[in-house]
């Protein structure tokens, strides 16, 4: 057995943080909107090429519930390849892409199985005559609250038990999405659940495998990295083995450089200019460059970004980069002065970390916008290192206290 499990497509998806002015190059707009719809397509290519069995898609293939014409005859288009090449696909729809009337007529072609909002069980008998049965459900709402594994059936003498589920782990009171728990999950005795929801890929469990792909394309600096899909096989022990393969045309990334305060900007802007060249990035990365500053310096990081977008506009598709945001750091390296240093690198990890974010933040992750600028291990960094240079301020006599 050989299947392809996706999620988060976000169809027509807008991008946050790329700036609409005259030195951003038309080229890299047309880039941007055709980037989703790129990963996608190549996800359909690697299916051919692979013959999998079949293909799973976990909720949000469009970014709202209403779809642009592109969307719907793109995503149709490509699911008529993989008929063409009789690979059944089996589909969800999440919160973003929620069909309040049940799931209209696509004109999917007939490989295609949507479930509908009642948690269902479609069987698959594979080429080799081993049957599949995948659990699933389709949102009919914005949001989930009640627990949908609850209505999922144990295990089915079926080979394979597959559970399809766009949601997230239950946490509290605010859950949302399609709450649930990894014990009620293993409780069920499936082989494989393929989750949706998170855009960042993460393995829950490994006995079953309990799987998040992340979306297929990063739509912001939170959504940093390779983004692709999860390549599910059969090993030769019997046991299912996970493989991520990346497909999206463009990555969000860092790029750190330690600079001396004696540097002039445009001596700055050559070694920004040198650095990007000398990483030959083979796909296009939009980077947020960080500039961290070890003896005293200063220097503008708009006039900086305005010279480096100037420099890369004509030359973007070549080098496979653009900035679109460079963040100063001053006096990187200073260390605590009344603080014990080594007690804050003992425990830093310990205090900022997703679990503790999550406890203080409570409500506000009902918010999407908060959850997702937070759902990042560069966000977790960066507000570690706010706090470090806030306390150090504050016991230099930098910042007043507030009553």
């Amino acid at each position: 057995m050989k299947f392809i499990h996706a999620a988060d497509l976000h169809l027509d998806s807008p991008f946050l943080g790329i700036k609409e002015d005259t030195t951003t190059p038309s080229e890299l707009w047309k880039i941007l909107h055709k980037a989703p719809f790129d990963s996608f397509r190549k996800i359909v290519d690697d299916a051919i090429d692979e013959n999998v069995d079949f293909v799973l898609l976990v909720g949000d293939l469009f970014d709202g519930s209403h779809q642009s014409v592109k969307a719907i005859s793109f995503l149709i288009e490509q699911l008529n390849r993989l008929d063409e090449h009789q690979i059944p696909v089996l589909l969800s729809f999440g919160n973003h892409d929620y069909q309040s009337e049940g799931a209209k007529d696509f004109a999917f072609p007939k490989n295609v199985y949507v479930f509908p909002k009642e948690v269902t069980t479609h069987t698959l008998t594979l080429k080799d005559g081993k049957t599949v049965a995948v659990t699933g459900f389709s949102y009919a709402t914005r949001n989930i609250v009640n627990d949908m594994i609850s209505e999922f059936p144990e295990r089915s003498d079926a080979d394979y038990q597959i559970g399809m589920v766009h949601g997230a782990i239950k946490s509290g009171t605010d859950s949302q999405y399609a709450p649930f728990t990894i014990n009620e999950m293993e409780n069920l005795g499936y082989d494989y659940w393929a989750l949706g929801h998170i855009h960042k890929r993460q393995q829950l469990d490994d006995h079953p495998l309990i799987e998040y792909p992340g979306n297929i394309q990063g739509r912001h600096k939170n959504e940093a990295g390779e983004k692709g899909y999860l390549l599910v096989t059969d090993g030769t022990d019997g046991n299912l083995q996970v493989h991520f393969e990346p497909t999206c045309p463009m990555v969000w990334s860092t790029l750190t450089m330690k600079l001396d305060g004696n540097e002039t900007e445009e001596g700055i802007v050559n070694r920004i200019i040198d650095n990007i060249e000398s990483q030959n990035f083979s796909k296009l990365h939009l980077l947020d460059v960080k500039l961290n500053f070890v003896d005293d310096g200063t220097i503008s990081s708009d006039d900086l970004l305005d010279r480096i977008k100037e420099k890369l506009q004509y030359d973007f598709e070549n080098l496979h980069a653009w900035v679109y945001e460079i963040d100063v750091v001053e006096n990187a390296e200073m260390k605590f002065n009344d603080l014990d240093q080594e007690f804050w690198d003992e425990t830093k990890h310990e205090v900022y970390n997703d679990e503790n974010i999550k406890s203080l933040a409570k409500k506000l992750f009902k918010h999407s916008y908060i959850r997702d600028n937070f759902s990042s291990d560069d966000a977790i960094t960066k507000l570690l290192d706010e706090s470090m240079n806030l306390i150090t301020n504050k016991t230099k006599g930098n910042v007043e206290d507030e009553d």
